[in-house]
């Protein structure tokens, strides 16, 4: 659906499936021959590890190296949909075309100490921290929880098992540790949504800046990396500058818990008076209606 609502002959596109959680790929059938559409599968992504953000910058570079045309890098998951028409949002990003405007989140994060955060895990063996669906985070023992807070989150050494898409955190080796901290001492760590509009110089750029590289050899092994390295790349690089934090997705975290609330039909209010590009999470099987409404107010 979210591909149906977006498809252009003038745009190209680079599906990228999680398959380790086996999904009907039917659907897709009908765009596997068009010159400007490209299906990739593969079983390497864990939510927590390097997975997804391996994905993407392997995504843009693909991108770049394939199709000449486009102007935006538009990141999106399986769980957004527009929330307005095809025309409306390439005329938004159309105009930060002249300036080379990327359209992306980042805030500059605090310093944390590792002494200043409890251990999570105080058992002796590892403990199951979080499962999503096909991904189980475990956290080794004598670990701290890198949820406590954004700033946090380059504390913890991250590990992927393979293709099982199982990722184990653990504490940071004390040379490592200060590695990290010489390091974004040097270029300020900072954070924000993995989901984004990059103008096509940045990624032009990436491609052949030895930082780009060095930053990810420094943030792989980071708990959710995806969320902090195109933020702490672009506001350390000369397009600093050319960024505008209004990246264009409505989401809603209410309650203490700031995680991301699927919409729903009471949601419309909300999403109907919004002016973002995209909205997400988006579940069939949560509220197929609210679905309906969004793609029908898109068409």
């Amino acid at each position: 659906m979210l591909v149906d609502s977006l498809f252009s002959t003038d745009d190209v596109f680079l599906i990228d499936i999680d398959d380790g959680q086996k999904p009907d790929l039917k659907p897709l059938e009908k765009y596997r021959n068009l010159s400007n559409v490209h299906i990739s599968c593969d079983s390497n992504i864990s939510w927590g590890g390097g997975g997804t953000l391996r994905k993407t910058i392997k995504g843009a570079f693909f991108l770049l190296d394939t199709d000449k045309s486009w102007d935006y890098y538009v990141v999106l998951s399986g769980q957004d949909l527009p929330l307005q028409s095809r025309e409306q949002i390439k005329n938004r990003l159309g105009r930060g075309i002249a300036e080379k405007t990327s359209y992306i989140r980042a805030v500059r994060t605090s310093v944390m100490s590792l002494d200043d955060i409890p251990v999570d895990n105080k058992k002796n063996e590892c403990v199951l921290w979080g499962d999503r669906g096909h991904t189980k985070v475990f956290a080794k023992p004598g670990t701290i929880n890198p949820q406590v807070d954004f700033a946090a989150r380059w504390l913890v050494d991250v590990a992927e098992i393979g293709e099982i898409g199982h990722v184990y955190v653990g504490s940071c080796d004390s040379l490592l540790l200060k590695r990290r901290e010489m390091y974004f001492r040097k270029y300020p760590f900072h954070i924000g949504a993995n989901w984004f509009n990059l103008h096509r110089s940045v990624i032009e750029h990436m491609q052949k800046d030895e930082f780009a590289y060095e930053l990810y050899d420094v943030l792989k092994n980071t708990f959710i990396p995806d969320e902090s390295y195109f933020q702490t790349y672009i506001k350390n690089s000369p397009f600093r500058d050319n960024t505008d934090n209004d990246y264009g997705r409505l989401i809603l975290r209410p309650g203490p818990i700031p995680r991301v609330k699927v919409f729903g039909m009471e949601d419309l209010p909300a999403i109907e008076s919004s002016n973002d590009l995209f909205g997400r999470k988006f579940d069939l099987n949560h509220d197929a209606r609210v679905i309906k409404e969004v793609l029908e107010r898109a068409a």
